[in-house]
């Protein structure tokens, strides 16, 4: 929101209208003239009637278009309407002392309306707006309701409490521990100053020095009020500064610790592009990380089409962010579209553009790069030595959280093929069951697909198909190549390889959500399975597709004794148990996956091969 357009500090116009009301005064109390004054109430008079007018036109507007001003708009015309009235009030009074021959208690209500309008019209602060503050506060109390709209101000500041809103700018970001050093406040005892002042010297001297000494006292108020204005602004201006800096450093402080919480290295890089994008204010930010075939391609963006991010890649060396990547240095440009147009591609309308290196100074010496960030179109046009500095800073602490977190991927990835290369091997002994694992972890993965499921239950998927059977390294070859019949001792130690899976990978922290799946993989959908006895939705999703293509691979593939299934027998061998053993959805989805359209008359095929 727009704090400073819900202010009450009055614009340029009304604050020269105020001055010239005060100075039109002084000239006809200097000149014992009283027609300046009663010109001055023809002035407050008409800025009442256009208060009043303002007031109308909102709600014609209202009327016709169905909407208004916000209620701070409200609250403004509110306090200068009785700013206005409080002065044509003074001014009324003072002309009718003078009719009635009290002079000296005339001029000094008059003078009393000037000072207010020449302390108003040169400092922006109204002791009117103080009294307002000060009648609500006495009469009704803090303002409530439920506007949002308007600004609450400095919670410290009696001012602000009992008028609910922000008198001035810069009550806005008002950040002063004493209600003493209120500018306003200042302001309003110089003017009560000022009017005692006034009244001792119409009591005590002679007219014509008493309207020298006025006048000189008048000047030197305003001098003086100007001079607190200026430093309370200063003042002002120096903890917003801080304050600024106190929330830039809460911002950094948890985007560092959002960096060491990130689970992926693509997490990471959309932190660091979010952060980038408010911290920076830029239109378009992209992350790039190079992959194992040195093409870096953006893992996180803001303000670029995902389908034109998805398609981004750029060899080491080539283009802007290439050669960025390769020298490990910053280049900023004023306006891509003159200095490099041919990397001005997917850019357009883009001006400056920074594009830094995602590298520490340890990195530079081992010669490791993560990847760079693209930041382009800064609010004001040009980036400034300030955002480039600011860049750096977020591209070093992004290369640390990165190479942390690429770090630990390729751990994974490589406890992962190990894993993957037992399965393999236990697989190669066995002719029979040679390359059962990749065309589960296929078949699952597709139904994993087709059924609608997300990233990370795919990659479940990926993991347990795979390593659905690693539990079988802990049987004996004896029983796993036997070529007869089992015993019930030899399928019991069968039936344990789930459970001998799961103690196998439980130590590795990327595959605890697959472990379900490994371990559930041959449970029944009526409960008759193993090794928990689990039924119905008690049985992980995910474990159920395993279950199918499991089966339907093992139906299909021959056996020391029994030969291979034929296709649609295996087919309709699933759907026979489709509602008992399997889950009969995951069935007809993998069925339809493979193109497969069963009748009725398998069962005459099915009944042959029984025979």
């Amino acid at each position: 929101m727009d704090m400073t357009g819900s202010s009450l500090r009055p614009w340029g116009g009304v604050r020269l209208h105020q001055f010239t009301l005060g100075a039109i005064c002084v000239v006809g109390y200097v000149l014992g003239w009283r027609s300046p004054v009663w010109a001055a109430l023809a002035l407050s008079v008409g800025a009442i009637a256009s208060f009043r007018l303002a007031v109308v036109a909102q709600l014609w507007r209202l009327i016709r278009r169905g909407s208004a001003a916000s209620p701070a708009t409200w609250f403004h015309h509110g306090v200068h309407r009785f700013e206005e009235t409080a002065r044509v009030a003074l001014l009324g009074a003072g002309l009718a002392f003078l009719e009635s021959r009290h002079q000296t208690v005339g001029w000094l209500l008059i003078l009393s309306a000037s000072a207010i309008a020449i302390l108003a019209g040169t400092t922006g602060f109204s002791f009117m707006t103080i009294a307002y503050a000060a009648l609500r506060a006495t009469l009704g109390g803090p303002r409530k309701g439920k506007d949002e709209d308007l600004p609450q101000g400095n919670a410290r500041c009696a001012i602000c409490r009992s008028l609910g809103a922000a008198p001035y700018p810069r009550c806005m970001w008002c950040n002063l521990q004493s209600i003493r050093s209120c500018c306003g406040l200042q302001t309003s005892f110089l003017l009560v100053l000022l009017l005692v002042i006034a009244f001792l010297l119409m009591a005590t001297l002679a007219p014509v020095v008493t309207k020298i000494l006025v006048v000189l006292s008048i000047v030197g108020v305003v001098a003086l009020a100007l001079a607190t204005t200026r430093q309370t602004d200063e003042l002002v201006g120096t903890l917003d500064s801080l304050a600024q800096a106190h929330r830039r450093a809460e911002q950094r402080c948890e985007f560092l610790q959002g960096l060491a919480s990130c689970h992926s290295a693509e997490e990471a890089a959309d932190l660091t592009a979010g952060f980038l994008e408010s911290t920076l204010g830029t239109r378009r930010v992209s992350v790039m990380l190079a992959d194992d075939e040195n093409v870096l391609r953006i893992a996180a963006s803001r303000g670029i089409p995902k389908e034109i991010a998805e398609q981004v890649a750029v060899p080491v060396g080539a283009r802007l962010c290439g050669e960025v990547f390769a020298t490990g240095q910053p280049v900023l440009l004023h306006d891509i579209q003159t200095e490099r147009p041919q990397d001005a591609l997917g850019l357009e309308g883009a001006g400056a553009v920074i594009c830094c290196p995602m590298v520490t100074a340890q990195m530079i010496v081992t010669g490791r790069t993560i990847g760079v960030i693209n930041v382009t179109d800064a609010p004001g046009g040009e980036f400034s030595d300030a955002d480039v500095t600011e860049l750096k800073s977020v591209a070093e602490a992004a290369a640390i959280g990165l190479a942390g977190q690429i770090d630990h991927r390729d751990l994974e990835q490589s406890n992962y093929a190990s894993m993957v290369s037992l399965a393999v091997a236990m697989e190669a002994k066995d002719p029979y069951t040679n390359g059962h694992s990749s065309r589960v972890h296929h078949w699952a993965t597709g139904v994993g697909r087709a059924m609608g499921l997300d990233g990370r239950r795919l990659r479940i998927l990926d993991y347990a198909g795979r390593l659905h059977d690693i539990g079988k390294l802990a049987i004996p070859d004896a029983i796993l190549n036997a070529k007869r019949e089992l015993t019930l001792q030899e399928w019991a130690a069968i039936h344990q390889h789930p459970q001998r899976g799961v103690e196998m990978i439980e130590h590795l922290r990327f595959l605890k959500d697959a472990q379900p799946a490994i371990r559930h993989h041959h449970e029944h959908l009526d409960g008759s399975g193993y090794p928990d006895g689990l039924s119905g939705d008690e049985i992980p999703l995910e474990a159920r597709i395993i279950a199918v293509v499991d089966a339907y691979d093992a139906m299909m593939s021959a056996r020391a004794y029994r030969p291979a299934m034929p296709h649609q027998a295996a087919a309709a061998e699933l759907r026979m148990y489709a509602g008992t053993q399997f889950d009969p959805q995951v069935v007809e989805t993998f069925l339809h996956l493979l193109g497969e359209e069963v009748t009725s008359a398998v069962g005459e095929e099915t009944r042959a091969y029984d025979e």
